[in-house]
């Protein structure tokens, strides 16, 4: 069951203005959601979501730095915390991406994938629908 007491919520609307992404911890669970806007700016709708982790130590409070970044051209979108990216949307390759696990721990997504998109073998496909 979520706390709203330790609810943490950031967004970051692509440069096109089409798209949001939305990275949740609700206490227990972290989330990153990408999101359809309509022409006017309004939410249209989750789209797709994507699992980042089961509650983390230390929390996402404790964190330094937590924000998304979005590529000029509205093609990436990523999770950056602590300047590791834990997860990402590629709206060209149509994937999604979650950062590996070692010894109970979280790897930064590498920077060649940030830089280049998910290539077909990693990650999940990415849905552009609106899921009612």
């Amino acid at each position: 069951m979520s706390n709203p007491e330790m609810s943490f919520v950031i967004d970051a609307v692509s440069p096109d203005g089409k798209w949001l992404c939305v990275f949740e911890d609700n206490g227990e669970t972290g989330y990153l959601y990408f999101c359809t806007l309509s022409p006017e700016g309004e939410l249209m709708g989750i789209s797709d979501a994507l699992w980042i982790y089961n509650q983390i130590s230390p929390s996402i409070h404790e964190c330094k730095q937590v924000h998304m970044i979005w590529s000029n051209d509205s093609a990436k979108t990523a999770l950056i915390v602590d300047g590791e990216c834990w997860g990402m949307f590629d709206l060209t390759n149509r994937r999604k991406l979650t950062a590996p696990r070692s010894n109970n721990g979280m790897e930064s997504i590498p920077t060649a994938v940030l830089e280049n998109g998910i290539p077909e073998h990693l990650g999940e496909p990415l849905e552009f629908e609106v899921k009612s």
